[in-house]
Protein backbone atom coordinates (compact mmCIF):
# COMPACT_ATOMS: atom_id res chain seq x y z
CA UNK A 1 0.00 0.00 0.00
CA UNK A 2 1.48 3.06 -0.81
CA UNK A 3 2.28 5.45 1.81
CA UNK A 4 -0.04 8.70 2.08
CA UNK A 5 1.47 11.49 1.31
CA UNK A 6 2.35 14.67 4.38
CA UNK A 7 -0.24 17.13 2.81
CA UNK A 8 -2.71 13.47 2.45
CA UNK A 9 -2.20 13.02 6.37
CA UNK A 10 -2.70 16.57 6.94
CA UNK A 11 -6.12 16.30 4.90
CA UNK A 12 -7.26 13.64 6.93
CA UNK A 13 -6.72 15.19 10.07
CA UNK A 14 -8.95 18.28 8.71
CA UNK A 15 -11.12 15.75 7.75
CA UNK A 16 -11.37 14.97 11.42
CA UNK A 17 -11.60 17.27 13.18
CA UNK A 18 -14.93 18.61 10.76
CA UNK A 19 -16.26 14.54 11.55
CA UNK A 20 -15.86 15.46 15.38
CA UNK A 21 -18.03 18.47 15.16
CA UNK A 22 -20.37 16.60 13.13
CA UNK A 23 -20.63 14.39 15.60
CA UNK A 24 -20.93 17.00 18.72
CA UNK A 25 -23.84 18.62 16.94
CA UNK A 26 -25.21 15.27 16.33
CA UNK A 27 -25.45 15.02 12.34
CA UNK A 28 -24.12 11.55 12.79
CA UNK A 29 -24.68 10.46 8.78
CA UNK A 30 -22.36 14.06 8.29
CA UNK A 31 -19.75 12.81 10.52
CA UNK A 32 -19.32 9.05 8.75
CA UNK A 33 -18.94 10.99 5.70
CA UNK A 34 -16.06 13.39 6.83
CA UNK A 35 -14.79 10.00 8.23
CA UNK A 36 -14.78 8.31 5.14
CA UNK A 37 -13.11 10.38 3.79
CA UNK A 38 -10.22 10.97 6.09
CA UNK A 39 -9.59 7.24 5.66
CA UNK A 40 -9.49 7.35 1.96
CA UNK A 41 -6.95 9.97 2.83
CA UNK A 42 -5.28 8.42 5.35
CA UNK A 43 -6.42 4.25 6.03
CA UNK A 44 -3.32 4.36 9.17
CA UNK A 45 -5.39 7.18 10.85
CA UNK A 46 -6.72 4.97 13.60
CA UNK A 47 -8.34 8.17 15.72
CA UNK A 48 -11.05 7.82 12.66
CA UNK A 49 -12.10 4.29 13.33
CA UNK A 50 -12.33 5.03 16.78
CA UNK A 51 -14.95 7.68 16.23
CA UNK A 52 -17.01 5.77 13.86
CA UNK A 53 -16.77 3.33 16.03
CA UNK A 54 -18.59 6.04 18.69
CA UNK A 55 -21.13 7.41 15.51
CA UNK A 56 -22.32 3.56 14.73
CA UNK A 57 -23.07 3.29 18.87
CA UNK A 58 -24.75 6.96 18.73
CA UNK A 59 -26.72 5.37 15.57
CA UNK A 60 -28.01 1.99 17.54
CA UNK A 61 -25.52 0.23 14.90
CA UNK A 62 -23.56 -2.05 17.08
CA UNK A 63 -22.83 -4.73 14.53
CA UNK A 64 -20.96 -1.92 12.50
CA UNK A 65 -19.40 -0.30 15.56
CA UNK A 66 -17.07 -4.10 15.96
CA UNK A 67 -16.41 -4.16 12.71
CA UNK A 68 -14.55 -0.17 12.65
CA UNK A 69 -13.19 -1.55 16.42
CA UNK A 70 -11.77 -4.77 14.78
CA UNK A 71 -10.06 -2.50 11.78
CA UNK A 72 -8.56 -0.27 14.54
CA UNK A 73 -6.79 -3.39 16.38
CA UNK A 74 -5.48 -4.50 13.08
CA UNK A 75 -4.06 -1.06 12.79
CA UNK A 76 -3.05 -0.21 16.00
CA UNK A 77 -2.66 -3.78 18.21
CA UNK A 78 -0.46 -2.14 20.83
CA UNK A 79 -3.74 0.38 21.41
CA UNK A 80 -6.31 -2.45 21.42
CA UNK A 81 -6.57 -2.71 25.29
CA UNK A 82 -6.79 0.65 26.22
CA UNK A 83 -9.68 1.91 28.27
CA UNK A 84 -11.39 4.16 25.66
CA UNK A 85 -11.45 1.42 23.49
CA UNK A 86 -12.19 -0.82 25.74
CA UNK A 87 -15.29 0.82 27.22
CA UNK A 88 -16.69 1.18 23.11
CA UNK A 89 -15.79 -2.96 22.45
CA UNK A 90 -18.23 -3.38 25.80
CA UNK A 91 -20.86 -1.16 24.80
CA UNK A 92 -20.86 -2.57 21.38
CA UNK A 93 -20.50 -5.88 22.50
CA UNK A 94 -23.29 -5.44 24.85
CA UNK A 95 -25.32 -4.14 21.86
CA UNK A 96 -24.91 -6.45 20.10
CA UNK A 97 -26.47 -9.34 22.25
CA UNK A 98 -23.47 -10.41 24.01
CA UNK A 99 -24.10 -9.42 27.34
CA UNK A 100 -22.08 -11.93 29.21
CA UNK A 101 -18.89 -10.97 27.37
CA UNK A 102 -19.49 -7.25 27.99
CA UNK A 103 -19.41 -8.07 31.74
CA UNK A 104 -16.66 -9.69 31.65
CA UNK A 105 -14.88 -6.73 29.74
CA UNK A 106 -16.24 -4.22 31.73
CA UNK A 107 -15.55 -5.99 35.05
CA UNK A 108 -11.74 -5.93 33.76
CA UNK A 109 -12.15 -2.08 33.25
CA UNK A 110 -13.89 -1.14 36.85
CA UNK A 111 -10.89 -3.28 38.37
CA UNK A 112 -8.03 -1.08 36.03
CA UNK A 113 -10.34 2.01 36.60
CA UNK A 114 -11.76 1.87 40.30
CA UNK A 115 -12.33 5.60 40.31
CA UNK A 116 -13.92 5.58 36.53
CA UNK A 117 -17.86 5.95 37.09
CA UNK A 118 -18.83 4.78 33.32
CA UNK A 119 -17.67 0.69 33.93
CA UNK A 120 -20.26 0.64 37.03
CA UNK A 121 -23.10 2.17 35.02
CA UNK A 122 -22.89 0.15 32.00
CA UNK A 123 -22.22 -2.85 34.36
CA UNK A 124 -25.45 -2.02 36.75
CA UNK A 125 -27.14 -2.08 33.33
CA UNK A 126 -26.05 -5.18 31.87
CA UNK A 127 -26.91 -7.14 35.64
CA UNK A 128 -30.79 -5.16 35.48
CA UNK A 129 -30.85 -6.89 32.07
CA UNK A 130 -29.89 -10.08 33.28
CA UNK A 131 -31.55 -10.02 36.12
CA UNK A 132 -28.76 -10.21 38.47
CA UNK A 133 -29.87 -8.18 41.35
CA UNK A 134 -27.65 -8.45 43.83
CA UNK A 135 -24.84 -7.74 41.54
CA UNK A 136 -26.86 -4.66 40.09
CA UNK A 137 -26.44 -3.50 43.53
CA UNK A 138 -23.22 -3.42 44.19
CA UNK A 139 -22.51 -1.92 41.04
CA UNK A 140 -25.03 0.76 41.60
CA UNK A 141 -23.64 1.00 45.07
CA UNK A 142 -20.55 2.60 43.44
CA UNK A 143 -22.11 5.22 40.75
CA UNK A 144 -23.63 6.30 43.71
CA UNK A 145 -20.34 6.20 46.04
CA UNK A 146 -18.81 7.89 42.83
CA UNK A 147 -21.72 10.49 41.74
CA UNK A 148 -23.35 11.17 45.13
CA UNK A 149 -25.30 13.81 43.08
CA UNK A 150 -26.61 11.15 40.73
CA UNK A 151 -30.44 10.89 42.22
CA UNK A 152 -31.58 8.20 39.12
CA UNK A 153 -29.13 5.91 40.18
CA UNK A 154 -29.62 6.32 44.29
CA UNK A 155 -33.38 6.18 43.12
CA UNK A 156 -32.80 3.15 41.44
CA UNK A 157 -30.58 1.82 43.90
CA UNK A 158 -33.61 2.15 46.55
CA UNK A 159 -35.70 0.56 44.24
CA UNK A 160 -33.90 -2.65 44.07
CA UNK A 161 -32.37 -2.25 47.75
CA UNK A 162 -35.96 -1.86 49.07
CA UNK A 163 -37.52 -5.27 47.69
CA UNK A 164 -34.53 -7.07 50.48
CA UNK A 165 -34.80 -4.56 52.71
CA UNK A 166 -37.27 -1.47 52.93
CA UNK A 167 -35.94 -0.06 55.93
CA UNK A 168 -32.60 0.35 54.14
CA UNK A 169 -34.06 1.28 50.68
CA UNK A 170 -35.85 3.94 52.59
CA UNK A 171 -32.91 5.25 54.69
CA UNK A 172 -31.28 5.45 50.84
CA UNK A 173 -34.09 7.75 49.14
CA UNK A 174 -34.55 10.32 52.37
CA UNK A 175 -30.63 10.64 52.99
CA UNK A 176 -30.49 13.27 49.80
CA UNK A 177 -34.17 14.63 50.25
CA UNK A 178 -33.19 17.93 51.93
CA UNK A 179 -30.88 19.24 49.29
CA UNK A 180 -33.17 17.99 45.69
CA UNK A 181 -36.30 18.80 47.62
CA UNK A 182 -37.80 16.84 44.04
CA UNK A 183 -41.74 16.50 45.12
CA UNK A 184 -41.51 12.75 43.05
CA UNK A 185 -38.63 11.39 45.59
CA UNK A 186 -41.19 13.44 48.51
CA UNK A 187 -43.73 11.85 47.73
CA UNK A 188 -42.01 8.23 46.88
CA UNK A 189 -40.04 8.93 50.14
CA UNK A 190 -44.00 8.89 52.06
CA UNK A 191 -45.40 6.26 50.67
CA UNK A 192 -42.93 3.99 51.54
CA UNK A 193 -42.81 4.95 54.97
CA UNK A 194 -46.40 5.10 55.11
CA UNK A 195 -45.98 1.06 54.11
CA UNK A 196 -43.46 1.24 57.00
CA UNK A 197 -45.83 2.32 59.12
CA UNK A 198 -43.85 5.62 59.86
CA UNK A 199 -46.88 7.65 59.76
CA UNK A 200 -45.12 10.59 61.44
CA UNK A 201 -42.50 10.63 58.96
CA UNK A 202 -44.93 10.19 56.22
CA UNK A 203 -46.97 12.97 56.92
CA UNK A 204 -43.65 15.65 57.98
CA UNK A 205 -43.35 14.20 53.82
CA UNK A 206 -46.39 15.28 52.80
CA UNK A 207 -45.72 18.62 54.60
CA UNK A 208 -42.80 19.02 52.74
CA UNK A 209 -44.21 18.23 49.45
CA UNK A 210 -47.32 20.60 50.21
CA UNK A 211 -44.82 23.40 50.44
CA UNK A 212 -43.75 22.79 47.32
CA UNK A 213 -46.97 22.48 45.40
CA UNK A 214 -49.43 23.49 47.78
CA UNK A 215 -52.51 23.08 45.47
CA UNK A 216 -51.83 19.53 44.30
CA UNK A 217 -54.91 18.01 44.70
CA UNK A 218 -53.13 14.28 44.74
CA UNK A 219 -50.93 15.10 47.44
CA UNK A 220 -53.81 16.87 49.47
CA UNK A 221 -56.55 14.17 49.63
CA UNK A 222 -53.74 11.86 50.08
CA UNK A 223 -52.10 13.45 52.94
CA UNK A 224 -55.48 14.22 54.18
CA UNK A 225 -56.53 10.46 54.34
CA UNK A 226 -53.01 9.80 56.01
CA UNK A 227 -54.01 12.49 58.93
CA UNK A 228 -57.21 10.73 59.22
CA UNK A 229 -55.06 7.74 59.85
CA UNK A 230 -53.17 9.54 62.72
CA UNK A 231 -56.11 10.60 64.03
CA UNK A 232 -55.39 14.50 63.56
CA UNK A 233 -58.83 14.88 62.67
CA UNK A 234 -57.90 19.01 61.96
CA UNK A 235 -55.24 18.49 59.91
CA UNK A 236 -57.20 15.99 57.48
CA UNK A 237 -60.10 18.42 57.35
CA UNK A 238 -58.20 21.09 56.14
CA UNK A 239 -56.18 19.46 53.57
CA UNK A 240 -59.62 18.19 52.32
CA UNK A 241 -61.43 20.98 52.16
CA UNK A 242 -58.75 22.86 50.45
CA UNK A 243 -58.46 20.20 47.50
CA UNK A 244 -62.66 20.36 47.42
CA UNK A 245 -61.73 23.95 46.83
CA UNK A 246 -59.57 23.60 44.35
CA UNK A 247 -62.08 22.99 40.45
CA UNK A 248 -61.14 19.56 38.79
CA UNK A 249 -62.76 15.98 38.45
CA UNK A 250 -60.75 14.82 42.03
CA UNK A 251 -63.46 17.22 43.79
CA UNK A 252 -66.00 13.66 44.49
CA UNK A 253 -63.28 12.00 45.49
CA UNK A 254 -62.03 14.48 47.60
CA UNK A 255 -65.40 14.94 49.22
CA UNK A 256 -65.29 11.56 49.60
CA UNK A 257 -62.70 11.22 51.57
CA UNK A 258 -63.70 14.27 53.44
CA UNK A 259 -66.82 12.69 54.38
CA UNK A 260 -65.10 9.57 56.21
CA UNK A 261 -63.06 11.74 58.20
CA UNK A 262 -66.31 13.25 59.68
CA UNK A 263 -67.80 9.75 60.05
CA UNK A 264 -64.83 8.73 61.67
CA UNK A 265 -65.30 11.52 64.16
CA UNK A 266 -69.26 11.04 64.71
CA UNK A 267 -70.04 13.91 62.57
CA UNK A 268 -72.54 12.10 60.75
CA UNK A 269 -74.60 15.21 59.50
CA UNK A 270 -71.54 16.85 58.22
CA UNK A 271 -70.28 13.60 56.48
CA UNK A 272 -73.94 13.29 55.05
CA UNK A 273 -73.60 16.59 53.44
CA UNK A 274 -70.00 16.17 51.73
CA UNK A 275 -72.21 12.74 50.23
CA UNK A 276 -74.85 15.04 49.31
CA UNK A 277 -72.40 17.72 47.33
CA UNK A 278 -70.45 14.19 45.58
CA UNK A 279 -73.99 13.10 44.47
CA UNK A 280 -75.27 16.28 43.39
CA UNK A 281 -72.15 16.40 41.23
CA UNK A 282 -72.64 13.00 39.46
CA UNK A 283 -76.14 11.51 40.28
CA UNK A 284 -75.02 8.27 39.27
CA UNK A 285 -71.95 8.35 41.87
CA UNK A 286 -73.30 5.27 43.77
CA UNK A 287 -70.61 5.09 46.51
CA UNK A 288 -71.48 9.09 47.41
CA UNK A 289 -75.08 8.39 47.67
CA UNK A 290 -74.07 4.94 49.91
CA UNK A 291 -72.45 7.03 52.29
CA UNK A 292 -75.46 9.99 52.24
CA UNK A 293 -77.75 6.78 52.94
CA UNK A 294 -75.73 5.46 55.94
CA UNK A 295 -74.49 8.73 57.55
CA UNK A 296 -78.28 10.26 57.22
CA UNK A 297 -79.50 6.79 58.94
CA UNK A 298 -76.65 7.23 61.65
CA UNK A 299 -78.02 10.98 62.57
CA UNK A 300 -81.60 10.12 62.27
CA UNK A 301 -82.58 11.78 59.38
CA UNK A 302 -84.66 8.35 57.83
CA UNK A 303 -86.44 10.17 54.73
CA UNK A 304 -83.18 11.42 53.82
CA UNK A 305 -81.76 8.01 54.44
CA UNK A 306 -84.77 6.51 52.73
CA UNK A 307 -84.38 9.09 49.44
CA UNK A 308 -80.62 8.40 49.19
CA UNK A 309 -81.40 3.92 49.49
CA UNK A 310 -83.69 4.91 46.03
CA UNK A 311 -81.44 6.85 44.49
CA UNK A 312 -78.25 3.94 45.44
CA UNK A 313 -80.69 1.32 44.16
CA UNK A 314 -81.16 3.11 39.98
CA UNK A 315 -77.42 3.28 39.71
CA UNK A 316 -76.32 0.23 41.39
CA UNK A 317 -76.12 -3.44 41.00
CA UNK A 318 -77.11 -5.99 44.24
CA UNK A 319 -73.52 -6.78 44.68
CA UNK A 320 -71.90 -3.24 43.99
CA UNK A 321 -74.74 -1.87 46.35
CA UNK A 322 -73.82 -4.61 49.35
CA UNK A 323 -70.35 -3.44 49.32
CA UNK A 324 -70.63 0.36 49.02
CA UNK A 325 -72.96 0.13 51.92
CA UNK A 326 -70.64 -2.51 53.99
CA UNK A 327 -67.96 -0.09 53.68
CA UNK A 328 -69.71 3.06 54.28
CA UNK A 329 -71.16 1.08 58.07
CA UNK A 330 -67.82 0.39 58.51
CA UNK A 331 -66.77 3.87 58.65
CA UNK A 332 -69.50 4.61 61.23
CA UNK A 333 -69.90 1.74 63.46
CA UNK A 334 -67.09 2.39 65.25
CA UNK A 335 -68.22 5.88 66.51
CA UNK A 336 -71.45 4.83 66.70
CA UNK A 337 -70.70 1.95 69.16
CA UNK A 338 -68.13 4.10 71.06
CA UNK A 339 -70.35 7.13 71.72
CA UNK A 340 -73.05 4.43 72.87
CA UNK A 341 -70.56 2.74 75.33
CA UNK A 342 -69.36 6.03 76.99
CA UNK A 343 -72.36 6.90 78.12
CA UNK A 344 -73.69 3.79 79.35
CA UNK A 345 -72.32 2.78 82.92
CA UNK A 346 -71.11 -0.60 82.46
CA UNK A 347 -73.08 -3.82 84.12
CA UNK A 348 -72.15 -4.26 88.20
CA UNK A 349 -73.49 -7.79 87.81
CA UNK A 350 -71.22 -11.22 86.85
CA UNK A 351 -73.21 -11.57 83.45
CA UNK A 352 -71.68 -9.68 80.67
CA UNK A 353 -73.96 -8.02 77.63
CA UNK A 354 -73.78 -8.85 73.87
CA UNK A 355 -72.11 -5.45 73.99
CA UNK A 356 -69.36 -6.44 76.11
CA UNK A 357 -68.54 -9.62 74.34
CA UNK A 358 -67.66 -7.63 71.26
CA UNK A 359 -65.83 -5.57 73.08
CA UNK A 360 -63.97 -8.37 74.52
CA UNK A 361 -63.19 -9.95 70.64
CA UNK A 362 -62.34 -5.85 69.80
CA UNK A 363 -59.78 -5.77 72.43
CA UNK A 364 -58.01 -8.75 71.24
CA UNK A 365 -57.83 -8.01 67.76
CA UNK A 366 -56.44 -4.77 68.59
CA UNK A 367 -53.94 -6.18 70.93
CA UNK A 368 -52.62 -7.83 68.09
CA UNK A 369 -52.45 -4.71 65.84
CA UNK A 370 -50.65 -2.95 68.41
CA UNK A 371 -48.07 -5.84 68.51
CA UNK A 372 -47.87 -5.90 65.10
CA UNK A 373 -47.82 -2.11 64.42
CA UNK A 374 -46.66 -0.60 67.55
CA UNK A 375 -46.44 2.61 65.78
CA UNK A 376 -50.03 2.83 64.89
CA UNK A 377 -51.38 5.92 67.51
CA UNK A 378 -54.86 5.24 66.11
CA UNK A 379 -54.70 1.55 67.09
CA UNK A 380 -52.90 2.23 70.72
CA UNK A 381 -56.05 4.63 71.16
CA UNK A 382 -58.60 2.28 69.93
CA UNK A 383 -57.49 -0.02 72.07
CA UNK A 384 -57.67 2.20 75.22
CA UNK A 385 -61.26 2.75 74.27
CA UNK A 386 -62.14 -0.79 74.86
CA UNK A 387 -60.31 -1.05 77.60
CA UNK A 388 -62.05 1.72 78.68
CA UNK A 389 -65.46 0.57 78.47
CA UNK A 390 -64.37 -2.90 79.56
CA UNK A 391 -64.33 -0.85 83.13
CA UNK A 392 -60.04 -1.29 82.76
CA UNK A 393 -59.07 1.95 83.82
CA UNK A 394 -55.15 0.94 84.13
CA UNK A 395 -54.57 -1.09 80.56
CA UNK A 396 -56.90 1.75 79.15
CA UNK A 397 -54.55 4.40 80.38
CA UNK A 398 -51.18 2.86 79.32
CA UNK A 399 -52.57 2.23 75.47
CA UNK A 400 -53.89 5.99 76.00
CA UNK A 401 -50.67 7.49 76.76
CA UNK A 402 -49.13 5.23 73.93
CA UNK A 403 -51.45 7.05 71.63
CA UNK A 404 -50.46 10.44 73.00
CA UNK A 405 -46.68 9.54 72.78
CA UNK A 406 -46.92 8.72 69.12
CA UNK A 407 -48.99 11.63 68.39
CA UNK A 408 -49.80 14.33 71.07
CA UNK A 409 -52.33 16.32 69.33
CA UNK A 410 -54.87 13.14 68.87
CA UNK A 411 -57.72 15.07 69.83
CA UNK A 412 -59.62 11.97 70.72
CA UNK A 413 -57.21 10.48 72.57
CA UNK A 414 -56.90 13.73 74.76
CA UNK A 415 -60.36 13.35 75.14
CA UNK A 416 -60.23 10.07 76.60
CA UNK A 417 -57.14 10.63 79.15
CA UNK A 418 -59.76 12.91 81.12
CA UNK A 419 -61.90 10.32 81.38
CA UNK A 420 -59.87 7.39 81.92
CA UNK A 421 -58.50 10.18 85.22
CA UNK A 422 -62.34 9.96 86.42
CA UNK A 423 -62.54 6.60 85.93
CA UNK A 424 -59.02 5.89 87.87
CA UNK A 425 -60.09 8.68 90.54
CA UNK A 426 -63.20 6.51 91.06
CA UNK A 427 -61.61 3.33 91.22
CA UNK A 428 -59.38 4.44 94.07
Amino acid sequence: MTQPTIEQQQQALDRLDLAKSAYYAKHYNQALGHIRRAIELDPDCVNARVLQARVYLKQNRPNLAMSALSAFEKAAPDMADTPEVSMLRAEALAGSGFDRVAKGQLQKLAAQLPDDVRPYRMLSGLHLKLNQFNEAISSLRDVVRLTPSDQASTRLLSDLIQHKDPQAGLDLLLAGKVETNEPGVLLRAARQCRELDRLRDADELYESILKLRPEDVGVLIESGRLADEMGEDVTAIRRLEKAVSINGDHVAEALGALAVVHSHAGRFRLAALSCWKAARRDGHDGLAWAGLAVNAKACGRTGLADRAFKALHRCTGSRQRQQYLAGWWQHVAAPLAMDSGLNETPPDHAGQSVFQSLLKQATQTLADVTCDHPNRADAHYHLAVCHHLLADPTEANIHNDQALAINPRYAAAIRLADQIEDQLLLAA
